[in-house]
């Protein structure tokens, strides 16, 4: 059976449409064999009536043979994403439950607050409260113990029990420690004419390498894109603005374009800072993540086709991620090429 056009929004397929055109002729053969006499009105009206019954049989015969109406049974699942990072405190560890997709997304609709997390390590188990106060992004499961920080090279064990007894676990063996070998520079001069780079090199920096590491995550975050003077000796009242980029009219219909990072994955530990890591001018951070293989994977995942994939799951009972990663960072200010 092969697939031809549409008719009303709907596929019909080559049998179907034979089969409609049988009826058509069916139809045509009854109309013509009902007695018409044009001296008799009254058989005029009859037949008007007739032809105007067929007309209505073959619209529902129509609507009857469009597709079937797409199901709206819908299963929810639960999304975790977590994240452990080395000498920070546990924060932010997220679940989520998926929403319908005839619905409009709500984050705070979508978020579980009351189920029990506990995370396992060294003999130890913690349970985690919800915080759901300030900026809606920062709602999350965290540690109220802020002086408990993550370990370097220890097994930490995820547990979520969901309202409805659903079990999520997920496991994580964090990297160790590493450090600067060629720090950024405090600041960088964006080159005057972006035709001619070398009168701005672009800096290189160099980290020490970590044991099993198959790639680093160099991340550029923007700490203010307002502002921009009043971080200048001295100050003035001047505003920040935005680096002018080639790819950002593909970038406007998009959520990267609002983003206040940009990331970028190398197999190495030196690094150039090329110009496009930046989208604004001003104050920056720059950090180097040495991630774990769960974070690694949902992290790469992004750069191919921003969208999750389930098979890059790490988590067991839900979709999502446990991992974990240390970092070292950096404040540094991007001066503008132009006033």
């Amino acid at each position: 059976m092969f697939t031809t056009a549409e008719i009303f929004g709907s596929v019909t397929t080559t049998q179907t449409k034979h089969s409609q055109k049988s009826k058509m002729l069916n139809f045509y053969q009854l109309f013509r064999l009902c007695p018409m006499k044009s001296n008799s009105k009254l058989t005029m009206k009859k037949n008007k009536n007739i032809l105007n019954l067929l007309i209505f049989l073959f619209i529902i015969m129509l609507i009857s043979s469009c597709g079937d109406t797409p199901p709206t049974d819908y299963v929810p699942q639960y999304y975790v994403e977590a994240f452990l990072i080395v000498d920070q405190p546990i924060d932010m560890i997220k679940l989520l439950r998926t929403q319908p997709l005839q619905d409009s997304f709500r984050l705070s609709k979508a978020l579980v607050k009351d189920a029990t997390v506990k995370i396992r390590f060294n003999n130890q188990e913690i349970t985690l409260a919800f915080r759901d106060t300030g900026n809606l992004d920062n709602w999350a499961y965290f540690y109220p113990d802020t002086s408990l920080k993550v370990l370097p090279n220890t097994q930490y064990e995820l547990e979520i029990t969901t309202p409805d007894n659903v079990k999520i676990t997920g496991t994580t063996i964090t990297p160790e420690r590493f450090e600067w070998v060629i720090p950024p520079p405090d600041s960088l001069f964006y080159p005057k004419d972006t035709t001619k780079f070398s009168d701005r090199k672009p800096a290189k920096i160099k980290w020490s390498p970590v044991k099993n590491m198959l790639y680093y995550l160099v991340v550029t975050k923007c700490l203010d894109s307002l502002e921009y003077g009043k971080y200048l000796v001295p100050p003035n009242n001047e505003k920040n603005r935005r680096v002018f980029n080639p790819f950002d009219n593909e970038r406007r219909r998009t959520r990267d374009y609002y983003d206040l990072s940009l990331w970028d994955a190398i197999p190495n530990v030196e690094y150039e800072i090329y110009w496009l890591l930046f989208k604004w001018f001003g104050k920056h951070k720059i950090i180097v993540f040495a991630p774990d293989y769960n974070f690694l994977r949902w992290v790469l995942q992004q750069f191919r086709a921003n969208q999750i994939n389930p098979l890059l799951s790490s988590v067991n009972g839900a979709i999502g991620v446990f991992g974990s990663a240390s970092k070292i960072e950096k404040e540094i200010f991007l001066f503008k090429n132009q006033p």
